[in-house]
Order: C-alpha cells, then structure tokens, then sequence
C-alpha cells in the first residue's frame, strides 16, 4: 500500500494552524487518510462512518480518488466522535502515516459549521447551561413536557430530537445548592483534597451521583470542594462554536488554578468532561500555562478513587454486596487509556460485575436526533443485549448520555458507579 505522507506530520491537528479550516489541504487529508483506511478496514464494525466511506469507495473505479466531497459529508455525519477507532488504528502517531480520524472528523466538522452555519435548534440543544438554570427554576413542568407524550412530539418536530430519546430530570436542589447549605462534619482530608468540577449533567440532571462522590470521597477523609459555574465546553464543539468552547475553557481554567495551587487534584464525574479538561483545554488555550496545569491535576472521578485505593486510603468497610452489576466502559472513559477503574473498584463491593464495553452510540447531542436515531440505535443495541443478557442487580455507566440510552432501550435505570459506591457503604444520599 502507497501513502502519501503528510507535508508536516500532525499539521491538522492544531486549532490554530491556518491550514486548519482551509477546504483544500481538508480535502487532501481526507484523500490520504482514507486511502490508509481503505486498505485497512479493520474500524468498519465501529461505527456507521466507516461503512459509508467504504461504500462510497467501493462504488468507484477510481477507489478514494473517485469519492466527492459530498460524499465525505455525508461520511463526516455520521461520526459522532466516539474516538474508539483511534485506539484501534495501528497507524496512529507517532506513526509516520500520522493517522488521527477522530481529529480529522472534528476539523471537517468544524469547517462545514463555519461553511454552512449551524441551526438554531442544535444550539439551543447545546447550551446545557441555560436549560439547567431554566429546568432547575421550574423542575415540575419541564420534567412534564419532557415526558409528555405530545410535546415531545411537536419537539421533534421543531428541535429534532426523536421522541423516543429519554429526557434528564431537571431538580431544584442542584448539587452547589445542596453542598452549599449542607451541615457537615469537618474533614481534615488525611486521604486527600479535590475541588469536584460537578459537570452540567450531574450538577442539573443527577445531582445523587454529585452527592453520592462528595460523601464517598468523605468516607476516606478526603476533603472535597466544589467548583462548578458552567459547562465544560464540548457540546460546543459539536456545533462548531469553538469561540463559546474556548471562553468557557478559560473561565473554568481561571476558576479552578487557585484549588490546583493549593494542591487539590480536580476530579469529574463524566468522561467526556474529564476528556475535555485533560486533551482538549490545553489544545483550545496553547499559550496558556494555566490550562496545561489545570489537564495536568484532572483526573476522572473513578481514576482518583482507583488510585486512593491503590494507595491503602481507601475507605473497604462496605455495609452490603451489590450482587450482580452490569458495568458499561464509556467510550470517552476507553479513550482516556487509563483501565477499567470503575469495574475495579466495584468488584471490592460486588458479587460479580459483569464489563460491557460496547459504544451506547449518542455521544453528545448526534444520538438524540430524530435523524440519526435509527442508526445511533443499530450501534447500542449491541450494548443494550449485553446488558439484558446479565440479568444484573444494577447497571452502572460512568456517561450521563449512556444512562438515557440504557433506560429508553431497556426501560431500566443506570447509575453512576460512585452511587452503588455509596449504596455498598450503607450511606443515604442526605
């Protein structure tokens, strides 16, 4: 197999190169590396992306050099930024064919935002700080329209979100409100201190999983902050408003450098945000000393907990055995190559915990679509068979999205791990 290297390897993937969302070296890239994936084929059973480009492939003469740029559209719309084919490419950098597919999809994506624009139904859908703020002023009646069966109709209708997607649940007590009026007991933090970026779903939508990882982490003497003003900044990403990803960026980096220097490592509760504040911040912010420290002190919520017990501080005086969970590896938590650490720790207070490392296949706000739903159901059902065919006692995912496709495909409901983490210590929620 021939390939053409790239000009400069990595080239494509600095946001601030200015070759970044020109249309011609997008195009030449595209060419070179799905030359290497053609040949390769070893990512088709990833995702609906790969099908489609082989079938745009194999449909031409010419093989890649016969595919149009339409076509690479229509590749690019179906990627929904999994990163799973990442860790399962051989020819990743330091590689010199220099093949970064999820990073090649995100600049395409990025520059048919800035081509076509994006509607304003998929930005609203994006700003989860708005609609966590709006759903926690009013949580009755926007949990009503959520479910009713009409409005979620005419929703689909005008938003484009398929009906059958399983809304969060908004709550009043949001989890800053309830740490902050909350009367406990000092921690000296023997076992450690972390400042818990909430994220907007746990903060918003399951605020338990935020209260369930403050008193786990407790249980240990672990002294725990909380510093959560608004997202992370990825669902930006998805609509190519990367102005609103790197302001957020940098005002939750110059919110949370005080807790590093003081010494707290910031901990996240879902993967996708940990991903962001570990990868994606430093790259948003290259010149900033700040952001790289901030990634460097993050780590996910379960990885801390790993390695406090890895280290004897861990609290193992577990009350009751959980029995049977079925534990889902979210892809952005795989992504992150650091083990399955929320099975791990789950096996000290379990029976058997049963791995299912299949893609849920919504990732962001892609699964939720009425357009995509048929496809985005053909990826999870894979997950979804895994897990009935467990028969667990419960059903954990570390992804917020995951739950909402665990409970609209098998209408029952998974929690954080760190939640079972607290139902295994006998501790109630307060």
């Amino acid at each position: 197999m021939k390939v053409e290297l790239p000009e400069t390897p990595g080239e494509a993937w600095s946001y601030e190169d200015p070759r970044y969302g020109d249309w011609t070296s997008i195009e030449t890239e595209l060419r070179r590396v799905g030359e290497v994936c053609h040949q390769c084929r070893r990512c088709l059973p990833l995702c609906p992306s790969f099908p489609k480009l082989f079938e745009l492939v194999d449909a031409s003469e010419a093989e890649i050099a016969g595919v149009t740029m339409a076509g690479f559209d229509e590749v690019n719309e179906l990627c929904y930024h999994c990163k799973l084919c990442y860790n399962h490419c051989p020819y990743t950098p330091p590689h010199e064919w220099d093949v970064d597919f999820p990073a090649l999809m995100r600049r395409q994506q990025l520059a048919r935002a800035k081509r076509d624009g994006v509607p304003i139904a998929r930005k609203l859908t994006t700003n989860t700080d708005l609609l966590g703020k709006l759903g926690s002023l009013a949580p009755p009646l926007m949990n009503f329209a959520n479910r009713n069966r009409l409005s979620r109709v005419v929703m689909e209708k005008t938003v484009g979100i398929h009906r059958d997607w399983v809304q969060p649940s908004f709550y009043h007590e949001t989890v800053e409100r309830w740490f902050a009026k909350r009367n406990a007991p000092k921690i000296e933090g023997s076992g450690g201190h972390v400042v818990l970026f909430t994220t907007c779903s746990v903060n918003y939508n399951d605020p338990i999983a935020g209260r369930s990882a403050v008193l786990v982490l407790e249980r240990s003497d672990v002294k725990v902050e909380i510093a959560y003003s608004r997202c992370c900044g990825m669902p930006f990403t998805d609509t190519g408003d990367m102005d609103a990803a790197r302001r957020n960026a940098r005002q939750n980096v110059a919110e949370l450098l005080p807790y590093v220097k003081a010494g707290a490592t910031v901990i996240v509760p879902g993967p996708s945000c940990s991903l962001m504040l570990k990868e994606e911040y430093p790259r948003l912010l290259p010149d900033d000393d700040a952001a790289r420290r901030v990634a460097e002190a993050t780590q996910d919520l379960m990885e801390y907990l790993y390695d406090l017990a890895r280290a004897k501080k861990m609290n193992r005086e577990f009350e009751r055995s959980l029995g049977t969970v079925a534990y889902h590896a979210p892809c952005h938590l795989r992504a992150q190559n650091i083990g399955f650490r929320s099975r791990d720790l789950l096996k000290l207070c379990s029976e058997e915990v049963v791995l299912i490392d299949a893609c849920s296949g919504v990732d962001g706000t892609w699964g939720m679509q009425a357009r995509f739903h048929e496809a985005s159901m053909t990826v999870a059902n894979k997950m979804l068979d895994r897990i009935d065919q467990a028969g667990p006692d419960h059903i954990a995912t570390d992804c917020p999205l995951s739950a909402l496709r665990i409970e609209e495909g098998l209408q029952r409901k998974a929690v954080h791990p760190v939640v079972l983490m607290r139902h295994a210590y006998g501790l109630a929620a307060e």
